[in-house]
C-alpha cells in the first residue's frame, strides 16, 4: 500500500495518541546498500533486481526497556520507492550473519522469506511491509538482529525497483521501522438497549403468466446423399526397426533418425528441430531471451555456473548512433567497473550521478524490448565480447561504441568496431550505443 507520511510526520502523529491506548516507536536505519561488485555502500540509490539484493539494518535501542515480543502489536517496514523499471512484489527475509555496509559485495546468508509486499508499480512513493514476526524475534533474541534482505518475491522474479538510500541527502527518504506497542485493555462498555422490531412489509402482487407460443412446423427430411466410390488401397508403409529398448525415432524431413534411450527421469527437449536428452544449450548468435546471444560465461567469469548457462544478450540493433556519455568534467562515483558482470551496476551509478537527458546509459536503462526491461550499457570487457562476436550478433557499424566504464571525469572507455581498439574518449563526444542484458 502507499504510505505518504515521512518519518518525522509519523512520529508526531503517533505521539498524539493516548499513552493508555497505545504507544509507537520509530526504529532508525543504521545501514543500507545493495549487493554489488564493487561495494555500493555509499551509493544514493539501492537497486533491487533479479540478481541484486538490498540489505537493511536497524537500531532497536530506541524501544523502551523491558519490552518483549508480547508487547508488540505490529511492526511495519516503510521504504521510499524512487523508480520502478519492472513492477512486482518484494519479499523480506532475515539476514543470519553479520555484514558491513562499507565492505559487503556478496549476499550474506539469509533465512526463509518472512513477509511479502503487494504489487509495487509506482515510483516516487512510500510503501509499507508488515515485518512483525521479524522484529518480534529480534526483540526476544537481540543476537539475531543482523538486518533483513529485500529481493524480488518468488511469485514475481523479474521485479526491478530502485529505493532511496540514507545517503540520498537531497531527497532524504531513508527506510525506517514503525513499531506499535500494545496498551492496557479498556473497560467494557454497557450493553445498549434492544431496538423495537419494525413492521412487516406489504407482500407484492404475483406477476401474470405469459401466453405459451405456438409449436413450429417440423421441416421435411432431406434425401440421403449418394455413396461415394471406395478409394484405392494405398501401398504398405515401412518403419525402421529399433535396436535398443527405449530407443525412439524422429523424422528430419527426409529420413527417420534414431534417438538413443535416456536414463531414468531424464527430460527430452526439442532443440532447434532436434530432440535431445537434457536441456537445450544456447550458442553465440542464437536469437533468444529478447535479442542475440552475445557471450556465454566461461570458468573464471563472475557468475559462471558449470551446470547452468549464463551470459550476455545483445539488442539486435543499435539504440543510438549519436549519444554522449554525459557529465563531462564530473567523475561519477562507482561507474568504474570494467569486468564482465559490472556493466549493470555501472549503468545504475551513471544515471544516479548524472541526470542529463539522452545519455548512453539512460537510453539503455529506459529500453523496453521484446518483453524485457533490464537492459544496460555494457562495461569495457563486456563491450569487447560484443566486438569479438560482432559477426554472429550482427547489425554493428565500423564505428566507436560507448561502454559504461568511466576513465576519469572527462573521459570514458569506448571500442572501435572497425579496428577493435579500446580507448577512452571525451564524455562530450557522440558515439553509437548497443544495449545488453544478462541471463
Amino acid at each position: 500500500m502507499n504510505f505518504p507520511l515521512k518519518p518525522l510526520c509519523a512520529v508526531i502523529l503517533l505521539a498524539s495518541l493516548s499513552p493508555l491506548a497505545a504507544q509507537a516507536v520509530v526504529v532508525p536505519l543504521t545501514a543500507d546498500t545493495n549487493v554489488a561488485l564493487p561495494n555500493a555502500g555509499a551509493a544514493q540509490a539501492i537497486n533491487i533486481r533479479p540478481a541484486t539484493k538490498a540489505l537493511l539494518a536497524f537500531d532497536l535501542s530506541t524501544l523502551p526497556g523491558g519490552i518483549t515480543s508480547s508487547d508488540i502489536a505490529k511492526a511495519t517496514l516503510v521504504f521510499y520507492v524512487k523508480k520502478v523499471p519492472t513492477s512486482g512484489k518484494l519479499q523480506a527475509s532475515p539476514v543470519t550473519q553479520a555484514w558491513s555496509e562499507a565492505t559487503v559485495t556478496t549476499a550474506p546468508s539469509q533465512g526463509a522469506a518472512a513477509a511479502s509486499s503487494a504489487i509495487i508499480s509506482q515510483g516516487n512513493s512510500y510503501f509499507a511491509l508488515d515485518v512483525t514476526n521479524l522484529v518480534s524475534d529480534w526483540v526476544d533474541n537481540p543476537a539475531n538482529n543482523n538486518g533483513l534482505v529485500l529481493e524480488p518475491d518468488s511469485s514475481t522474479p523479474t521485479t526491478s525497483i530502485t529505493l532511496d538510500s540514507k545517503e540520498a541527502k537531497q531527497t532524504s527518504h531513508p527506510a525506517f521501522i514503525e513499531i506499535a506497542l500494545k496498551g492496557p485493555a479498556g473497560s467494557k462498555g454497557d450493553t445498549g438497549a434492544t431496538g423495537a422490531q419494525g413492521p412487516a412489509g406489504v407482500k407484492g402482487d404475483a406477476g401474470a403468466t405469459g401466453a405459451q407460443g405456438p409449436v413450429g412446423t417440423a421441416g421435411a427430411k432431406g434425401d440421403p446423399g449418394v455413396k461415394g466410390d471406395t478409394g484405392a488401397t494405398g501401398a504398405t508403409g515401412t518403419f525402421q526397426a529399433g535396436t535398443q529398448t527405449g530407443q525412439m525415432l524422429y523424422w528430419d524431413g527426409s529420413a527417420w533418425i534414431p534417438v538413443a534411450p535416456g536414463i531414468s527421469k531424464q527430460t527430452l527437449s526439442y532443440c532447434k528441430g532436434i530432440p535431445i536428452w537434457g536441456d537445450c544449450k544456447l550458442s553465440v548468435g542464437d536469437s533468444d531471451l529478447g535479442g542475440k546471444v552475445a557471450y556465454i560465461l566461461q570458468a573464471g567469469d563472475l557468475g559462471y555456473d558449470a551446470n547452468v548457462q549464463h551470459g550476455l544478450i545483445a539488442a539486435p540493433n543499435d539504440q543510438s548512433t549519436s549519444a554522449t556519455w554525459g557529465c563531462y568534467g564530473s567523475a561519477i562515483a562507482g561507474a568504474d567497473g570494467i569486468a564482465i558482470g559490472s556493466g549493470n551496476q555501472d549503468t545504475s551509478d551513471i544515471i544516479t550521478g548524472c541526470t542529463a537527458a539522452g545519455i548512453a546509459a539512460k537510453i539503455c536503462a529506459d529500453l523496453v524490448l521484446n518483453g524485457y526491461s533490464d537492459w544496460y550499457l555494457p562495461s569495457k570487457d563486456e563491450l569487447n565480447k560484443l566486438y569479438v562476436n560482432r559477426t554472429a550478433i550482427g547489425g554493428f557499424a565500423g564505428v566507436l561504441y560507448w561502454s559504461s566504464s568511466e576513465h576519469d571525469g572527462s573521459g570514458a572507455w569506448g571500442q572501435g568496431f572497425g579496428s577493435g581498439v579500446q580507448n577512452f574518449v571525451s564524455k562530450g563526444s557522440t558515439q553509437s550505443v548497443r544495449a545488453v542484458r544478462a541471463f
